[in-house]
């Protein structure tokens, strides 16, 4: 009895540091990878940074492609779960426009999502090779703000929010190009980053304008 409750003890605290040091090795490859490069980066680099032997960063992934494929996966969807906190109630065009905003202060507040977005979008080496490599991995979370933003609209379009005219795929694209064109210029600095939020609210405002269906 005692031997079997010291050994699933031993079992489950050996799970959770094994767990801890992966996910301290990809927040250390995020780093690392920020700094130097993606293609300049090594094991060795990653392994200093917290104290590891080359070794254990190996045993828990087999190469720097599949460090990258994780290393995004993770900071995605904790990221998307946060949003998700506030956004699984949306009911208006407005109530979307809120949420989006609120996206846009995260950015503005929390450095470490920012160094993500940052790297995701001008750090990271995007070479054929790479894209060929990882492309399929990262292909599933990269479509979900997709599929979520276009089961929302045509929802709305059904409901009779939004004009009945508009094509929802045109307009989903629209709506994604406008978000990711605004966060591009703010992360690299063309503009104050303390205002995004504000010139998002605008933005959206304009699109709803344009879409809504005054009835």
């Amino acid at each position: 009895m005692y031997v079997s409750f010291s050994g699933e003890v031993m079992v489950r605290k050996t799970k959770e540091e094994a767990e801890q040091t992966r996910n301290a090795i990809l927040d250390a490859a995020l780093d690392i990878f920020c700094t130097k490069g993606y293609a300049r980066t090594t094991f060795d680099d990653i392994a200093g940074k917290i104290n590891l032997t080359k070794g254990a960063v190996y045993w828990h992934f087999k190469n720097k492609p599949e460090l990258l494929i994780e290393v995004i996966k993770k900071n995605f969807y904790e990221n998307h779960c946060r949003i998700k906190e506030f956004a699984n109630d949306v009911k208006s065009l407005e109530d979307l426009r809120d949420v989006q905003v609120k996206i846009a202060q995260m950015v503005v507040e929390d450095a470490n999502y920012r160094r993500f977005l940052y790297f995701t979008r001008f750090h990271m080496e995007w070479s054929e090779g790479i894209v060929k490599t990882v492309g399929n991995a990262i292909r599933s979370i990269r479509d979900i703000p997709l599929k979520e933003l276009t089961d929302l609209l045509v929802s709305f379009q059904k409901e009779g929010k939004i004009r009945p005219d508009l094509d929802i795929e045109d307009l989903t694209l629209i709506l994604l190009s406008l978000w990711e064109g605004m966060l591009s210029k703010f992360l690299s600095g063309g503009a104050e980053l303390r205002r995004f939020p504000e010139v998002v609210a605008k933005s959206f405002d304009l699109i709803i304008k344009s879409i809504k269906n005054e009835r």
